[in-house]
Formats: C-alpha cells, structure tokens, sequence
C-alpha cells in the first residue's frame, strides 16, 4: 500500500508539469457605462398649454385628430470615459401598433421639463440625427458618437414628420418610468470604452499547505469592471469542486474550509477564479498542496554513544520543522532494512521494544522520513545493540519515570515494529 501511494503521489507531480494549464488570463475588451437621461418630458397640440414633466412615459407621432406629440431627452456626459469608443442613446419604445418612421433630431436649445408647453417655450428643431423604423414594442439604440466632441451634454426630440404621417402614436419609457429590475428600459446614453480585464490570484501559494478540519482565505486582485466572480478547486487539470455555490462578490477574499474528506490529499492543487459574467477573464492559483505536510526532520535519539540491549525499550526520538503530519520509521543493520514501522504521528517520539534475539553489533541506525516526501528525511549515528545477559524480563506495559519533584505514570501500549 505504501509503494502505490508513494507511485500515486509520483505521477501526480509529473502530471502537475505534462498537463500545464494557463495561469491567467489579461484581456483587453469593450466596456460599457450608462448616463441615463437627466430630464425628459413631451408635449401636445391638443393641449398645447399644459406641461408634462415627471410623467412615467413621453410621447410622440399624431393622435387620431390629427394633433401632434413630440418626445425631448436631455443628457449629460458626467460619466462619460476618457476613452469612450462610441456613443449611442437607448430608447424604450412601446404600445406600438404599426410600423413608424420616426424622425430624431438635435436640440441645442435649453429647456426646462417642468415648464416647457407646445406654445410657450418648446425649442427650436435643429440637425436630424437619423431616422427610425419602429416596427414593435423593443428598444431601439442609435449612434451619436460624431454628435459628442465638443459638447458637455446632449438634447434631443423624438417626433414624426408630416411626410411621414400616420394616425398613430408611441409611447417611450421614461426616466421616471423604469423599473430597477428592468433598468435597460431607462432612457440613457451609452458609453463604449475599452479595459484591461484581469484577475490575479495572491494567495494560496506554492508554499501553502492546507489541512483538513481548517479554514483557509482565498485572496485575489483584478483590474477592470468585474462585479461577481466563481471560484473553483482543481487537483491538476481536474475539477474538484465549485467552492462558491454559484457567484460571489468580487470583494478580494472568501474562506474555504477543508473538510476532512479523503479525497483532499495531495501537492497539485489550484484554485481558479473566473469573471462571473465573462469565462474568459480568469486566473489559476500557484499548486499548493492540501494534508501534505513539509519541512525539515532530525534524528536526535539513538546518537552515535547509544549502546542499547536486547529484549529492552527504548526511545526513538526527533525534532521537526514544517507542517510535517506523519513519519515512517525504518531501522537498518548496515545497509539492509530490519524493521518499520509507516505513518507515525509527528509526536517526536516513539518506543521500540528490541527483539530478544535481535543480531547484535555496532552498525545499527535509524532512517526517518516525511511519510508525504520521503526524500525529506534523517539518519541516526551509528550505534550498538549488544546480546542481553541474565534473566529475560518479560513484557511490561508500564514505564515508570522518574522526575526530579515526584513521579509520574505514563502506560505505554507495547508496539513492536514490523520485521523484514
């Protein structure tokens, strides 16, 4: 069993460098940010006095007496980007009963939406932008880039021409009228500008060890507008698990716990963070390893002065550093394997009843290895088991220590270790 773990763990750490899975993915990608309408209003023929400011709605085209309505928006540039690509304005149309040829022209004139009426204050018309065919309840986006440089806002009128009557008219979503579950239907300026999309994982590191029954924090930078991300786990290029159920914010950190399941144990595992709302914007963790322990090991007892007897206890001891878990113990006459004894917790300690008829000599030591990377490991000096003389004492659970202010009691379960 332990040779195939030993294989197992081998194969993974060659896969970890056949199977190479990018690391991160920087992207440069359109962006886009919406100003919607600062002011919108409509007014009527048919009522040519009255003004219609704060309404959920405006209108326009022709009411079937023949009157005519006539749509104004007004919108500032306060977020318009620096290196805004395009412009285009985003109107909501509906209640829309027939195909139309709406007409959208340029309003240079200031006008105020609570005061503005058909006969009072309604602005000039100035330079059409383009004409719309409105066919269905939808909404419709048009460009107004050329329309930007050297401007601070921007106003418009949405209206029919005579030329293109018909005895109809349309209803547009006002800035008052959308709702927040639907906030494409606002009236509103859209900017299209390109970033730098990336997501870089901090933490965990190479030299991160995970270990079950813990908690652990998952911590990542990005660059660009990212609102929500996914989190998984992978052992080499294979997926594990998703650690967020399904997004999280992007706010730079989420706990893991380490559950004490079999299934985590090894040196290749990698965390891998996605923009939720764009898969190509991701990052791969460094591999990490999870209840892999690490570190350094120092055989301290026997030492080269040690001269033990058959048939007699004794002390194996060392010192560790690292998150080393468990030790395998081997025990060498020369250069032949006698006795071992796997995964020994890092206690620093463990007896050895010697054999009554142990071979004895002075070439006997002790081979302690990291039972997760047996190339971190020590040997012992090399000391001496001589031939026991006298009576043979039996077996005896208990070991009685002295100490210099009493005595303590510690019962120690007899394990012998395995013979070759």
């Amino acid at each position: 069993m332990k040779n195939r773990i030993l294989i197992l763990v081998g194969v993974l750490f060659l896969a970890s460098f056949i199977f190479i899975i990018p690391s991160t993915r920087a992207i440069t990608r359109d962006q886009t940010i919406s100003t919607v309408a600062e002011k919108d209003t409509y007014v009527n023929s048919y009522d040519p006095t009255s003004n219609f400011g704060g309404q959920d709605y405006a209108l326009g085209g022709f009411y079937y007496t023949g009157d005519i309505v006539e749509a104004y928006f007004f919108f500032n540039f306060s977020d318009k980007p620096t290196t805004y690509t395009k412009a285009e304005i985003s109107l909501d149309f509906w209640s829309v009963s027939e195909t139309m040829n709406v007409t959208i022209c340029l309003i240079e004139e200031a006008w105020d939406e609570y005061t503005m009426t058909w006969v009072s204050n309604k602005p000039t018309k100035g330079s059409d932008i383009i004409s719309l065919i409105i066919t269905q309840n939808d909404i419709y986006k048009f460009n107004v880039t050329s329309y930007i440089t050297g401007r601070n806002n921007l106003s418009i009128c949405v209206y029919i021409t005579f030329d293109n009557y018909v005895d109809d008219y349309f209803y547009i979503t006002s800035r008052e009228g959308f709702s927040s579950y639907s906030p494409e239907k606002a009236p509103q300026l859209i900017w299209t500008y390109p970033e730098t999309a990336e997501i870089t994982i901090t933490s965990p590191k190479t030299s991160d060890i995970w270990q079950e029954i813990n908690t652990y924090t998952i911590r990542w930078t990005s660059q660009g507008l990212i609102e929500n991300v996914i989190i998984q786990l992978y052992k080499g290029t294979t997926f594990i698990e998703d650690i967020t159920y399904t997004y999280t914010a992007n706010d730079g950190e989420i706990d893991f716990y380490v559950s004490s399941s079999e299934d985590y144990k090894g040196t290749d595992y990698r965390i891998k963070i996605t923009d939720y709302d764009d898969s190509s914007v991701y990052d791969y963790s460094d591999y990490f390893s999870i209840n892999i322990g690490s570190g350094t090991i120092t055989v301290t007892s026997p030492s080269d002065s040690s001269s033990w007897k058959a048939g007699t206890p004794h002390y194996i001891t060392w010192t560790s550093t690292g998150t080393i878990i468990n030790v395998d113990i081997e025990i060498y006459k020369g250069d032949t394997l006698k006795y071992y004894i796997y995964e020994v917790p890092d206690y620093g300690a463990k007896l050895w009843e010697i054999d009554d008829d142990i071979e004895v000599g002075t070439d006997w030591r002790v081979k302690i290895s990291n039972s997760d990377d047996p190339s971190q490991n020590d040997w012992s000096d090399y000391f001496s088991i001589y031939e026991r003389n006298g009576a043979i004492l039996g077996y005896s659970p208990i070991l009685i220590i002295g100490m210099s202010l009493g005595i303590s009691i510690y019962i120690v379960k007899k394990l012998k270790l395995k013979q070759i």
